[in-house]
């Protein structure tokens, strides 16, 4: 089937990195694109993650597209609920709701090295062409559900975190979490409550700090919704003491003294949180702060703490219909089961999770199974023509928005480079490419992520290969810094 091209830009995804892309495309004067979205309301990881005490861990000031900080945020962290509520009033205020095409998936999208564009295949079986096509498909899509043998036939209700089933009531329930990751920690102090009996199931602790957390003032002069300099500042302070975490991470090998000081004081805080000595012990770390996302909560460390709450590290080893086993030989009765268990994130077929087709019909997932996982700049991959991930290898970070704002000014810098040459094709060279990708694999040896302290964290940060390609191996403020060099030296 063929399809006329009537637009510029294709987007993949509507969550915060297709809007924000769709914003930065009308700043630049393109309205001939659109947002292909697979669900029917856009939001992305904050319109599926909807389970108990969901909340951003990156102060919320900062924690959002430069172009639209007065936003009234309630809370310092805010709640996830209110994070999606932002993102739709994003695109709403700059206009980008009429482009986006709900219950559109994309199964395939594949390059017209005849016509310099590329062809999206539907679901439905329509396609759609476009000069440039931008992948926004995000991390947190896809979850993981353990194999475990009997989850299918277990009688009860089973929900995954990113899949909560909101008209199932857990009060007066015998409720088994298993995963004790960031989600876990902020869904376990939001149910014990209203659980008759609540059972974690604990493969891997985490590092967990205090939080910081508070209403913000409406009704005073430093109200960040009605001062700009006062939002200014504080994004500034933010941005900095993420700046800070970063290269104590990425420049572990060199200063591993700035990690292990700030380990000890979050271990003596968290033994300070549990009066059990047992239990204390079993939800301490073996591995070094920084190998996995810490996270942060006032509560979550407390709750082991309540009777009705039990800590089990045994491996599961079957689940029945009425019951988790463990391999200690002891049987939980349960009657819900909530899976804390993460995301694929570096998983082949995820992010981007549509099948990409490239020039001489190579496939992103067989380049990266055979090279690495790997994108210059963290945007373009040789033999990809016109194409542009929002969050490729070696680019992530604790902030999102910080890291979205520089790859969207590599994608229109891309965009206005092919202007500018009057070309129909902009490419990475796979010099340039293979270049950057030896410098990331380099620094990413420098990262806490592959020190021996990181051997048994079960970190998200590191594919199928063992390798550390999930975050920047560097400061997010090497990426502005980059940001014109990599545009004049990689492109042909």
């Amino acid at each position: 089937m063929t399809a006329q091209r009537t637009l510029e830009v294709m987007i993949i995804g509507a969550g915060i990195s297709g809007v924000g892309a769709g914003v930065a495309l009308k700043r630049r004067g393109i309205e001939a694109f659109t947002l292909l979205e697979a669900a029917a309301s856009l939001g992305g990881t904050w319109r599926d993650n909807r389970y108990p005490g969901v909340a951003v861990d990156i102060p919320s000031v900062a924690y959002c597209y430069p172009f639209a900080t007065d936003f009234p945020w309630s809370r310092i962290f805010a709640p996830g609920a209110e994070i999606l509520r932002y993102v739709q009033h994003c695109a709403d205020r700059f206009d980008v709701s009429r482009h986006i095409r709900f219950g559109t998936r994309v199964r395939r999208a594949v390059f017209d090295e005849a016509s310099d564009e590329w062809c999206a295949e539907l679901s439905d079986g329509a396609t759609l062409r476009a000069r440039f096509l931008i992948v926004a498909t995000g991390l947190f899509g896809a979850p993981i559900i353990p194999d475990i043998p009997g989850l299918d036939a277990f009688r009860g209700t089973v929900m995954h975190t990113g899949r909560w089933d909101e008209g199932h009531s857990l009060h007066g329930r015998r409720v088994a979490v298993i995963g004790t990751g960031a989600s876990a920690v902020q869904v376990i102090p939001a149910i014990v409550d209203r659980v008759a009996q609540l059972t974690v199931f604990q493969r891997t602790p985490t590092w967990v700090s205090p939080r910081l957390d508070a209403a913000l003032p409406h009704d005073s002069w430093w109200d960040p919704q009605r001062s700009a300099l006062v939002r200014r500042s504080l994004r500034w302070a933010t941005e900095c003491v993420l700046e800070f975490l970063t290269f104590a991470i990425v420049e572990f090998q060199r200063v591993p003294i700035i990690v292990r000081s700030v380990e000890r004081l979050v271990r003596r805080w968290m033994r300070s949180q549990v009066s059990d000595a047992g239990t204390r012990e079993r939800l301490l770390p073996a591995y070094g702060l920084g190998c996995k996302r810490p996270t942060s909560s006032n509560d979550y460390l407390r709750s082991f703490d309540r009777a009705h709450v039990a800590l089990v590290t045994a491996p599961i080893t079957r689940i029945t219909p009425t019951a988790i086993l463990t391999a200690d030989g002891a049987s939980h009765p349960v009657e819900t089961i909530v899976l804390a268990t993460g995301f694929q994130t570096t998983a082949p077929g995820n992010n981007p999770s549509v099948d990409l087709v490239g020039r001489a019909g190579r496939r992103l997932t067989d380049f990266w199974a055979q090279q690495g996982r790997q994108a210059y700049a963290g945007v373009s991959v040789p033999g990809f023509p016109n194409c542009f991930l929002t969050m490729g290898p070696y680019e992530g970070g604790f902030n999102w928005f910080t890291m979205l704002d520089a790859q969207l000014a590599h994608i229109v810098g891309c965009l206005d480079l092919a202007a500018r040459r009057g070309t129909t094709r902009i490419e990475v060279s796979p010099a340039a490419h293979e270049r950057y990708a030896q410098h990331m694999r380099a620094r990413a040896q420098r990262t806490v992520f592959t020190s021996p302290g990181c051997a048994g964290a079960n970190s998200y940060y590191l594919d199928d290969r063992g390798e550390a390609s999930l975050a920047l191996p560097h400061t997010p403020w090497w990426r502005v810094r980059q940001r014109r060099r990599l545009l004049v030296e990689g492109y042909v």
